[in-house]
C-alpha cells in the first residue's frame, strides 16, 4: 500500500532526468507516483526524442524511463499538446490524458510538484 501520492507536472524536457530520479526515489519508498508531461516536457514521450538525448547528452533516458515504469510510475501526456500534431510517437506505457485526469489525480495527491 502506498504511503503517499505524488504528482509531478513537467513542462520542460530538460527537467525530466531530475524528475525521473526524484520520482524513482519516491516509488522505491512505496509511494504512488504519476508524471504528467505537457508543453516541451512531452518531448520525452516521443520515441524519437529518447534516441536524440542518448546521442547528444550521453544519457540513457529510455533506461531511466523504463526503470520508472517498472516501479509502477504512471506517465501521462497531454492529449492537447501541439507535439501530437507534429507526429509524436508515444513511448510504450505512456498514456494520453486530458486536464480532467490531471485534476482528478492532483486533487487526490499528497503533493503536486511542477518542473
Amino acid at each position: 500500500m502506498a504511503n503517499k501520492k505524488f504528482v509531478y507536472f513537467v513542462s520542460l524536457s530538460s527537467n525530466v532526468p531530475y524528475v525521473l530520479k526524484k520520482a524513482l526515489k519516491n516509488a522505491e519508498e512505496k509511494n504512488e507516483v504519476s508524471i504528467f508531461f505537457d508543453l516541451d516536457g512531452a518531448r520525452v514521450l516521443d520515441k524519437r526524442y529518447a534516441k536524440v538525448m542518448e546521442r547528444t547528452h550521453n544519457m540513457d533516458l529510455q533506461k531511466l524511463m523504463q526503470q520508472a515504469m517498472d516501479q509502477g510510475i504512471k506517465f501521462f501526456g497531454c492529449q492537447m499538446n501541439v507535439l501530437i500534431a507534429d507526429g509524436l510517437e508515444l513511448v510504450e506505457g505512456a498514456e494520453l490524458s486530458g486536464v480532467a485526469t490531471f485534476l482528478e489525480t492532483a486533487y487526490k495527491a499528497d503533493a503536486v510538484l511542477s518542473y
